[in-house]
């Protein structure tokens, strides 16, 4: 009797792997659903692609507060990008500055059915830079891809948007907002392992190994360095979470959303993803599925259509996580995340999927159409 409820509880473990392993298929169902929409799209329009480079973007408007250049594409970067933006809509102006495609728009008042604007904006050093462009173009009533200018800037602070998302049930590190000498604050991350990060810059930014410390009550003054080294009033205190590193391309399509396949993030010679790594491109990228159970990936997938559905996502949004004891925490959020061919989202589509890196933008676009199309009907 014992052996053959053993039996029958193994066929139901069979039936649930089986049936969360289809899940990956169901990924490409949907990027192939994506695809279908994109061919029906009449492309009666000029592209207009907002993008901010390296060398260009500085000598061309001195005058404007830029941000790193690291944030910046390189001459090769932007290539890789232009390039398939104009082999698929043919017709496309580049603007290297968010200021240029505002003058365009105010000296030529072109029409919400003359263009479509291809967002990659990231230029400026304040809190709210990447809202610049949503909130010009909805003023404008010029249709765009990407998030709202609420949404976008709410994804640029880390504080926020973790407060707002482990209330609401997503998990992720314990945190707290560190000012000068504040050391009281720090008593509950003693004898912890910590990250020290930006609050509103991208997530590597700044990032050197020391900003990883086994923080006790001897080195406290450090953090304090920290901050002063890293040129910010306010830095965000973050356990640090061991164990793998994944993103996960999150869509919206038909106003529904979509996690696609969690591709690991192998980071060569350091434990996390520091400036200078990120800089050198010194990580490449691994199937997470190869390395976690189903039961795992599909948890991962359904926080990260969790935290896209509390935030309000348009069209697309990567979310990074480090998955510690089989439990996923969510430690950041890219609005706009980079789609070079040295990416995730790059991996994802070419490596997992074994689609062409044009489809891509192709997808994007699709599901940007597609919202737009749910809002006017």
């Amino acid at each position: 009797m014992m052996k053959r409820q053993k039996n029958f509880i193994n066929v139901l473990d069979l039936k649930k792997f089986y049936k969360l392993h289809n899940k990956e298929t169901m990924s490409m169902d949907i990027i192939q659903e994506c695809l279908a929409y994109f061919k029906n799209i009449d492309i009666n329009f000029d592209l207009l692609i907002i993008a901010d480079t390296q060398n260009k973007t500085t000598k061309n408007n001195n005058y404007i507060v830029h941000t790193d250049e690291s944030e910046f594409f390189s001459r090769k970067e932007f290539a890789e990008i232009a390039s398939t933006l104009f082999y698929i809509f043919g017709y496309a102006k580049v603007f290297y500055s968010e200021l240029d495609f505002i003058k365009f728009v105010m000296d030529e008042h072109p029409s919400s059915t003359e263009c479509y604007i291809y967002n990659f904006s990231r230029d400026g050093i304040a809190e709210g830079k990447k809202s610049l462009i949503p909130a010009f173009c909805d003023l404008c009533g010029l249709k765009y891809t990407g998030s709202n200018a609420f949404t976008i800037s709410l994804l640029r602070n880390k504080w926020i948007f973790t407060q707002v998302l482990s209330n609401m049930g997503i998990l992720t590190p314990k945190s707290v907002l560190y000012t000068f000498n504040n050391h009281n604050i720090l008593e509950p991350f003693l004898d912890m392992t910590i990250l020290l990060k930006n609050i509103h810059e991208s997530a590597s930014i700044g990032l050197l190994t020391d900003n990883k410390i086994y923080l006790t009550k001897e080195n406290l003054k450090t953090v304090d360095m920290t901050l002063q080294r890293m040129n910010t009033k306010q830095l965000l205190i973050q356990e640090y979470i061991s164990g793998l590193e994944c993103e996960v391309l999150v869509i919206q399509f038909k106003g529904k959303y979509y996690a696609l396949e969690p591709v690991e993030i192998v980071i060569n010679g350091n434990d996390f993803l520091d400036s200078l790594t990120s800089n050198l491109y010194n990580y490449s990228f691994r199937k997470l599925s190869d390395r976690l159970s189903p039961i795992v990936i599909e948890q991962i997938k359904k926080q990260a259509v969790k935290a896209a559905q509390i935030l309000s996502i348009k069209d697309y949004a990567r979310f990074d996580f480090r998955i510690e004891k089989d439990q996923p925490y969510l430690i950041d959020i890219a609005g706009t995340p980079y789609t070079i061919k040295h990416s995730s989202v790059a991996f994802l589509f070419e490596n997992i999927m074994h689609l062409d890196y044009k489809d891509i933008y192709k997808t994007i676009m699709a599901c940007s159409f597609s919202n737009y199309d749910i809002l006017q009907s």
